[in-house]
C-alpha cells in the first residue's frame, strides 16, 4: 500500500509539471510532403534547440517565457512559426537561389538516434553511419549484406542456408549457431533472434550502424555495435507506392505501401509488404539445376495512436516466409585439396538443398510524457521455424544426408524513464529489462552405411544415425532468461565540452535441456558493462571525442566434451577504446570522420565440428585472450549541385594473445596468429548524382565500387582468401516525382569468391575441402508509382 501511495503521489507531481509546461510536438516536412530529417528547431534568443528524427518529427519543451520557435535547414527558407500546444505540421519550401540553381547546398544535417534519440551525427561522439530515405532507395538496400558493403570495418556473409549468417564488425564476429555481434533493432524493438538478421528491408526511414560496445542503451549481446533499423511511420494523409521488378536468374520482385489516417489526427495506419523469387544463376552439373533459389514474402503493418500530445501508443506487427537453397558447397572436381582462391570447384551433390525460415514478429510501444521526463514500455513477442535438408558428403554419392531444425521463441519487455531532448544541462535514460529466449536445435545425419564397409557394399537405403547408432547428432533446447537494469547520462559540462557515462548489469541464467545426450545443465552469470566517452568541439564544424565501453555476450553449452570443446563455453567479454575525429566545412560541401580503436577481448568464441563419443558433434570453444586494433574513415563531398563522391576505408587486426585449451586441444601454439573471419581490410568509394534532364524529369545515378580484404579461415593461418573487389550500380529516371524506371545490377564484373571456406582436415568433409560461392552477376530493371 504504501508503495501504491509513492507511486501515485510522484504520478501526480509529475503530471502537475507536465502541465505547467509548453510541449512543442509536430512533424517538418517539404512541399511534396516528404519528412525532412535534420531539421534544427531552435528557440530565439537562446542556443536551444533539436534536431527533427528520421521521419521528419520533433518533440521538446520550450523555455519559460518563450511564444515562437525557428526551423532552419540548409537550402531551405527559414521559419518563425508561433508555439502551438497542438501537434505541428510545418512545411518548408525551397531556397529560391536553390530552384533557379545558382547556389550549391551542402549535405544536409544527417540524423541518427545512436544514444536512442535524435541528434546530429556529427555530433555524436560514437562512430556512427547513418542512411536516409533518399540513400536507401538510391543504392537498393534491401537487407543487412547491401549496407554492410558501405560501412568501414562491418562485414556480412551467409553459408549452408538461410538464417546462418556471419556479421564481422571491428573484428568481433558471429558464430555459426552463436548470437549476433550486433544488437539489430526495428523501430526501437529488439530482434533477439540472430537468424533474422538478414531479413528484406523495405519502407525504411533510416538504417543506422553504431559501432562499439551499445549494451548500455541497445541491450543484450551489442558487444561489437547496434544496427537500428527505423520504418517509415504511419502518415496523416494518404499515401501509396508500388514498385515492380524483373532481373536474370529468374529474378521477380515487387513492393506494395499504403498509409494514411484510420480517424484523421487521430489514429493512422502503414501496410508495406515486399516479395520476391528467383531461380538461381549457381549451377548443380550433376543434377543440372540451379541451387541459389530464393523465395521471399514479407509482410508489415503498424498501428499508431495519439490518444493526445503526450499519450501514444504505436501497434506493430511482421510476418515473413523465405524459402531457399541449402547445403550446394562445392569441392575440388580432380581431388581433395582445393585453394581459397581456386575457383575451379564443381557443385555436383546428389541431393537438391532447400531450407525454409518462417517468422512471426508483433511488437507495442507505449509513451507518456510526464513533462520532464519520457515512459516508454515496449514489448515483443518473436517465433521463428528454420528448417533445412541436403546433402552431407557434398558429391553426387549418396551417401549422407543432413536436416536441421533450428527454432525459437522469445519475449522481450523494457520500461525507460528518459528526459526529453534540447534544453537541460542534464539528459539521461533508465531502464530495466527482461527478455526469455527459447532456442531448439535439433541435428540428423542420414548415411547409407553399406559404402563404409570394405569394400563398399551401397545398400541403397538411408537410416538415421549418428556414425555410431541411430539418434541424431544434436537434440537440445537452450533457455535464455536475462534480467538488466541500464542508465545513461550525457552533461553538458560547456558550451564544447559534453561528458557521457552509463552503466549496464546483466544476469543471465542459462539452461540446456539435452534430450540426445539425457541430462540438464544450468548456469547464472552477471556481468557489468560500464561505458563512459568525452566529447569536445574544437570549432563549430570540428568534434574530438574519446570512447571507453566494456562489451558482453553471453556463453552457453556444448552437447558433448569433444577433442575440440567442452561441456561448455564461456560468455565474451571485451574492454574497447576509442578515439576519433568527426570535422566539416563550414557549408557542408565537405565531411570527413575518423577513428582509431583498441579492444582487449577475453574468451572469444569459436566454432568447430569434432568426432564425440557417439559420432559427429558441433560445438563452441573460447581463445582465452585476443586483440583487436586498426581504424576507419568516412568521407562525403559534393563536388557540385549534380555530384557526390562518397568513401570509406576500415582496417582491422585482430590477433591471438592466447589460444588456451579447449577438450584435449592445446590452441597456444596459435598465439600470435591473426583471429579466423576477419576481413583484415574494408573499402568503399561511390559516385551519387541527381540532376534535371528537363522540367518534369531527373536523372538519379549511384555506383560503388567496394573491396573486402583477405581472411584467415582458421587459426592456424594456413587457409587465406585474397582480397577482392564487386561493383553495384543503379540509375534511371524520376518522372514528376510520381513514375520512375530503374536500371541496377549487383557484381557488374562477375567476380568470383567465397564467402566461406571449410578445410576437408578440419570439418572432416567426405569432399574434402569446400567453398561457399558468392552471388555472381544480376542485373534488372524496375519501375514505380507512387500516388
Amino acid at each position: 500500500m504504501k508503495y501504491r501511495l509513492i507511486a501515485l503521489t510522484l504520478f501526480l507531481i509529475f503530471s502537475q509539471l507536465a502541465i505547467s509546461q509548453t510541449l512543442v510536438k509536430g512533424n517538418v516536412r517539404n512541399t511534396d510532403n516528404d519528412p525532412l530529417v535534420g531539421v534544427n528547431v531552435v528557440f530565439p534568443g537562446t542556443s536551444i534547440g533539436i534536431a527533427t528524427d528520421a521521419n521528419g518529427a520533433f518533440e521538446t519543451y520550450a523555455p519559460e517565457g518563450q511564444d515562437s520557435v525557428y526551423f532552419i535547414y540548409l537550402g531551405y527558407n527559414t521559419l518563425q512559426l508561433p508555439l502551438s500546444s497542438d501537434r505541428m505540421v510545418v512545411t518548408m519550401e525551397v531556397l529560391s537561389t536553390m530552384l533557379e540553381a545558382i547556389q550549391v547546398s551542402g549535405f544536409a544535417g544527417a540524423v541518427g538516434q545512436a544514444r536512442r534519440r535524435a541528434e546530429s551525427i556529427q555530433q555524436t561522439p560514437e562512430s556512427v553511419t547513418t542512411f536516409t530515405t533518399e540513400h536507401i532507395e538510391a543504392t537498393r538496400i534491401s537487407n543487412f549484406q547491401n549496407f554492410a558493403y558501405q560501412v568501414p570495418n562491418v562485414s556480412y556473409a551467409t553459408s549452408q542456408n538461410i538464417g546462418v549468417n556471419f556479421i564481422n564488425i571491428r573484428g568481433i564476429g558471429q558464430i555459426r549457431n552463436g548470437d549476433s555481434p550486433v544488437a539489430f533493432l526495428v523501430d526501437g524493438v529488439t530482434i533477439p533472434d540472430p537468424n533474422l538478421v538478414n531479413q528484406e528491408l523495405f519502407d525504411l526511414a533510416m538504417i543506422e550502424v553504431v559501432k562499439g560496445p551499445q549494451g548500455t542503451l541497445y541491450g543484450k549481446n551489442a558487444i561489437g555495435g547496434a544496427v537500428n533499423i527505423l520504418s517509415l511511420a504511419p502518415t496523416n494523409n494518404f499515401k501509396n507506392k508500388i514498385k515492380l521488378g524483373i532481373g536474370n536468374g529468374g529474378y521477380l520482385g515487387a513492393q506494395a505501401m499504403s498509409s494514411g489516417p484510420v480517424i484523421k489526427d487521430k489514429i493512422y495506419y502503414r501496410l508495406s509488404g515486399s516479395y520476391k523469387t528467383m531461380d538461381g544463376l549457381i549451377e548443380n552439373t550433376f543434377l543440372d539445376r540451379t541451387v541459389d533459389y530464393y523465395d521471399d514474402l514479407s509482410l508489415r503493418g503498424q498501428l499508431k495512436f495519439d490518444f493526445s500530445t503526450r499519450l501514444g501508443l504505436t501497434v506493430a506487427g511482421q510476418y515473413s516466409k523465405t524459402e531457399g537453397g541449402a547445403t550446394y558447397s562445392g569441392h575440388s572436381g580432380t581431388g581433395m585439396a582445393l585453394d581459397p582462391n581456386d575457383f575451379n570447384y564443381v557443385i555436383d551433390a546428389n541431393v537438391y538443398g532447400e531450407s525454409t525460415l518462417e517468422n512471426t514478429f508483433v511488437s507495442a510501444r507505449l509513451e507518456y510524457d510526464l513533462g520532464p521526463m519520457k515512459f516508454q514500455s515496449i514489448t515483443s513477442y518473436n517465433l521463428a521455424d528454420r528448417f533445412h535438408f541436403g546433402d552431407l558428403d557434398f558429391l553426387p554419392l549418396d551417401i549422407l544426408r543432413q536436416d536441421q531444425a533450428s527454432n525459437s521463441k522469445s519475449f522481450n519487455q523494457e520500461f525507460r524513464l528518459g528526459s526529453h531532448n534540447g534544453h537541460k544541462k542534464i539528459e539521461w535514460d533508465l531502464g530495466v529489462q527482461y527478455q526469455q529466449s527459447e532456442r531448439l536445435l535439433l541435428t540428423n545425419a542420414y548415411a547409407d552405411i553399406g559404402y563404409f564397409f570394405m569394400p563398399p557394399m551401397p545398400l541403397d537405403t538411408l537410416v538415421l544415425t549418428n556414425f555410431v547408432e541411430p539418434k541424431p547428432i544434436s537434440d537440445f533446447t537452450n533457455t535464455y532468461k536475462t534480467f538488466a537494469g541500464f542508465g545513461f547520462a550525457t552533461w553538458h559540462a560547456t558550451s564544447k565540452l559534453d561528458i557521457s557515462a552509463g552503466i549496464r548489469i546483466d544476469n543471465d541464467n542459462i539452461k540446456q535441456d539435452n534430450r540426445n545426450e539425457g541430462f540438464t545443465a544450468e548456469k547464472t552469470n552477471t556481468e557489468l558493462q560500464p561505458k563512459i566517452s568525452v566529447g569536445y568541439d574544437l570549432s563549430s564544424d570540428m568534434l574530438l571525442y574519446a570512447n571507453y565501453g566494456r562489451g558482453y555476450r553471453s556463453g552457453g553449452y556444448n552437447a558433448e566434451v569433444t577433442s575440440l570443446f567442452d561441456a561448455e563455453y564461456a560468455g565474451e567479454t571485451s574492454n574497447n577504446f576509442e578515439l576519433g575525429l568527426k570535422t566539416s566545412t563550414k557549408n557542408k560541401l565537405f565531411i570527413f570522420n575518423v577513428a582509431a580503436f583498441y579492444i582487449n577481448f577475453k574468451d572469444q568464441q569459436q566454432f568447430a565440428v569434432a568426432l564425440g563419443l557417439n559420432g559427429l558433434k558441433l560445438g563452441n570453444y573460447n581463445f582465452p585472450e585476443s586483440k583487436i586494433y586498426g581504424f576507419e574513415a568516412e568521407t562525403q563531398i559534393r563536388t557540385s549541385r549534380f555530384l557526390d563522391i562518397l568513401a570509406g576505408f576500415g582496417l582491422n587486426k585482430s590477433e591471438i594473445v592466447d589460444g588456451g585449451y579447449a577438450g584435449t586441444t592445446d590452441r597456444t601454439i596459435y598465439d600470435g596468429n591473426n583471429a579466423p573471419y576477419v576481413p583484415q581490410t574494408t573499402a568503399n568509394i561511390a559516385l551519387k548524382s541527381n540532376f534535371p534532364i528537363s522540367e518534369k524529369i531527373q536523372f538519379l545515378g549511384y555506383l560503388n565500387f567496394n573491396v573486402k580484404g583477405k581472411i584467415y579461415w582458421y587459426e592456424d593461418n594456413v587457409d587465406v582468401s585474397n582480397s577482392y573487389s564487386l561493383l553495384d550500380m543503379r540509375i534511371g529516371v524520376s518522372i514528376l516525382d510520381k513514375y520512375e524506371i530503374f536500371l541496377w545490377g549487383a557484381n557488374l564484373a562477375d567476380t568470383k569468391y567465397y564467402l566461406e571456406y571449410g578445410s576437408g582436415e578440419s570439418t572432416g568433409s567426405a569432399a574434402g575441402d569446400t567453398v561457399w560461392p558468392g552471388q555472381p552477376r544480376t542485373i534488372g530493371v524496375e519501375v514505380g508509382v507512387r500516388f
